[in-house]
């Protein structure tokens, strides 16, 4: 089989689980985190298979029609952190020391949650702020850095097990 036909085909098999896992992500609630997390787990198939690029391609056309079709509502997690993260996450492993990287990406992952926080969720955030006072302002960030921690160590272990004993080279 060519190379490139390949190469499209299995990336509109993996741009297709990405739309239904968001898609699921509308009708279970209770499990949207688990179903993002496996849109970048996706996405980090995508990259390991077919390159940054083509992973980049594929978060892009993702979104659009995750936009069209279950919603911006249901999707701006994708786009703001579930998306981008894999694919830096892949920029930065390439790049740096395991350490060093473990410490850029948690930041990164901060920053991109941060950044979904002020855009969609601020008055939730406020609300908590007012209900909790004091202890809300310091708890609020720390949970965040614990939360993205586990995220990156459970993407991490999900992609070793891809590595080692799904991929077929």
């Amino acid at each position: 089989m060519n190379k490139k036909v390949k190469s499209i085909a299995y990336g509109g098999v993996l741009g297709a689980l990405i739309v239904l896992f968001l898609f699921f992500s509308m009708w279970l609630p209770t499990a949207d985190f688990a179903l993002f997390s496996l849109t970048s787990l996706t996405l980090a198939v995508a990259v390991i298979e077919l390159g940054s690029r083509t992973g980049w391609i594929l978060y892009v056309t993702a979104g659009l029609l995750g936009i069209a079709w279950p919603g911006l509502a249901f999707v701006w997690p994708y786009l703001l952190f579930f998306g981008p993260y894999p694919l830096l996450r892949a920029i930065i492993d390439r790049r740096c020391r395991p350490v060093a990287a473990r410490i850029i990406r948690i930041s990164i992952g901060v920053l991109l949650a941060s950044l979904s926080v002020i855009l969609f969720r601020i008055k939730a955030v406020l609300t908590l702020f007012d209900q909790f006072a004091v202890w809300s302002w310091m708890m609020i960030p720390v949970g965040t850095v614990v939360v993205i921690t586990i995220y990156d160590l459970a993407l991490g272990m999900l992609i070793n097990l891809y590595m080692n004993r799904i991929k077929i080279n």
